[in-house]
């Protein structure tokens, strides 16, 4: 595998199309949450695909984890690769969880990896005239239990902390071109839906500034 000088291969886009580098594939894990929390507000009573979505996340933050370790030793030296591991396993709060998921969903075969009693589970949660009745996803690591919609906003923004102090990328707030888009089409540009402005003659006898300054 060639790797070029900004932590990604020149390679792997053959396959991915858009994604070449480590920062592409932080991009990739973003937009794999922000599906999860559309589907979470518009499709409250979907269950599957918001189980598939929580594990799209889970397999994105894993291949991060091997995005970052081709990059940073691409000896693949297997002493380094544990360390390395380790520390992203310190500086990356649920990332142990999202690899023991993405194991199992890729492999046919339960693995709990270092996740260690970790378990998810999908709950209904009843609404009231403000909030709409909705299925919510939980992780229960066996001490503590978080909705996935909270813990996977800490995942984003922990991994892309990690990606800075290492070196891998910089800057406080990222916006992918995706969400860019995303945002434009929301709102659009603010000067083209601008209502037309409607002119209206003034009152007569009405006194402008400058009348009444001239008059004092």
């Amino acid at each position: 595998m060639s790797v070029s000088g900004n932590g990604g291969s020149r390679e792997a886009i053959k396959h991915t199309a858009v994604i070449g580098t480590v920062l592409q594939m932080w991009e990739k894990l973003a937009w794999d949450i922000d599906v999860f929390e559309e589907i979470q507000r518009a499709y409250p009573k979907e269950m599957q695909p918001l189980a598939y979505a929580a594990i799209n996340v889970c397999i994105a933050a894993s291949s991060l984890t091997d995005w970052v370790l081709i990059t940073k030793c691409p000896s693949r030296n297997k002493g380094e690769w544990a360390l390395i591991r380790d520390q992203l396993a310190l500086q990356v709060p649920g990332l142990t969880m999202c690899r023991a998921i993405a194991n199992t969903s890729k492999h046919y075969e339960f693995d709990e990896g270092l996740w260690h009693g970790g378990q998810v589970a999908l709950g209904w949660e009843e609404g009231d005239e403000d909030i709409p009745s909705t299925f919510v996803l939980y992780h229960d690591d066996g001490q503590s239990t978080k909705m996935a919609f909270n813990s996977f906003q800490e995942l984003k923004w922990a991994w892309w902390n990690t990606l800075v102090a290492e070196g891998l990328t910089e800057g406080q707030k990222p916006n992918p071109e995706w969400h860019q888009n995303k945002m434009q089409a929301i709102f659009g540009e603010v000067t083209k839906n601008l209502p037309p402005h409607t002119l209206h003659p003034l009152p007569q006898g009405f006194q402008t500034t400058k009348t009444v300054k001239e008059e004092t």
